[in-house]
């Protein structure tokens, strides 16, 4: 979103019900809750990047400061909160004897060289992926990040020449995601899963199309004729979404066979989810009810998305209980797991509380001078 972009609270609220799933999916041990939510993630992962190109306008910015605003919302946190979170990590296993220095700095070259979230280096270099074991793990969810810098180049390069006509835009989204298909038909991958980055940016394209024809702002349907309709295509969307194998996710770079027809149900599963969920915002928004903390969540859900991954590996190191991944889980871990949900992404919330108080505090103490 652009500096100047005013921030709606509708899209805000997408967000935050959109990083509440992440969160609980990244969380919760395996039940069918947690199976559900791996079916739909695609949907909340799709909305993210549909949302990033929502807000551009043309001419409102050169090329080059559009870059710049989007390099420093994406990578300054990536290198920031990543080299952060590694050396905490890796002062604590060193002191408690989990690892010694030379294996914290393997860890560190991995994340330079790429592979902390990309498998085609991985592979080229013999690279442990998790390094560590899994005592890193939340290094590797950082993707996302890199995939919307990708994703926000090629936008760039292509949005001013067809977002102002609705035609030239929904070409320009169909070939990108044409060319994914033939690029996943071929089972060409590229290193930073780059052969994704048409599959990304035909989401920001479609987003911008969105923002720029006002497609939330229809007055063509009221009242209840909109409500009906909304949820019908929200649910039609989780429909399509419960179809495919879970085990496909055409965001991140893991796919089963028939990469193809998997990437069509997810493309119809995300389109349809994201109309239906923003228009339910949306009239919620209009109707007066309350919703600044579930919006307070999407302003705040990039930030949400990285601090949930580091408490959920501090509380783990402190109880010796985790339950990403786990192989085996035990009986009891369903019910850790959501006290974990919870613990985590309430410390989470209070780092922010905290932090905006503070920052209120230091601004109110400056300007009173």
């Amino acid at each position: 979103m652009s500096s100047d972009a005013k921030r709606l609270q509708f899209v805000d609220m997408v967000k935050g019900i959109s990083i509440l799933f992440v969160v609980f999916y990244h969380i919760l041990a395996p039940t069918p809750v947690r199976s559900f939510l791996g079916h739909v993630m695609e949907i909340c992962l799709a909305a993210f990047f549909f949302f990033s190109g929502y807000f551009h306008r043309p001419g409102n910015r050169t090329f080059g400061q559009n870059l710049k605003a989007r390099a420093k919302a994406l990578l300054i946190p990536l290198f920031k909160y990543s080299l952060f979170f590694w050396a905490v990590g890796s002062v604590y296993l060193v002191a408690t004897g989990g690892a010694p220095v030379s294996e914290t700095l393997y860890c560190l070259r991995n994340f330079f060289g790429g592979c902390i979230w990309n498998r085609t280096i991985q592979n080229w270099f013999g690279w442990e992926y998790y390094s560590l074991g899994k005592r890193y793990f939340f290094l590797a969810d950082f993707w996302f990040l890199i995939a919307m810098m990708f994703a926000s180049i090629l936008f760039l390069v292509i949005v001013d020449f067809v977002v102002k006509s609705k035609w030239k835009t929904l070409v320009a989204a169909l070939a990108l995601f044409t060319v994914t298909g033939i690029l996943r038909g071929f089972a060409i991958d590229l290193p930073y899963n780059l052969q994704l980055v048409p599959f990304w940016t035909a989401f920001m394209l479609l987003g911008a199309f969105a923002g720029n024809s006002g497609l939330f702002e229809s007055k063509r349907l009221t009242g209840a004729k909109e409500w009906i309709l909304a949820f019908l295509s929200l649910a039609a969307g989780v429909a399509i979404s419960l179809v495919r194998p879970e085990s496909s996710n055409l965001f991140r770079g893991s796919f089963p066979e028939n990469e193809v027809v998997n990437m069509l149900f997810c493309i119809a599963a995300s389109l349809l989810g994201i109309w239906g969920l923003a228009v339910i915002c949306k009239k919620t928004e209009t109707a007066g009810v309350r919703v600044k903390e579930l919006a307070w969540l999407g302003s705040h859900s990039l930030l949400i998305y990285i601090y949930h991954m580091f408490f959920v590996w501090i509380i783990s190191v402190i109880t010796g209980f985790s339950v990403f991944y786990p192989e085996d889980p035990d009986p009891g871990m369903i019910a850790k797991s959501v006290l974990l949900s919870v613990v985590s992404l309430t410390l989470c919330i209070l780092r922010y509380v905290i932090g905006d108080a503070l920052a209120a505090k230091l601004s109110k103490k400056r300007n009173g001078r």
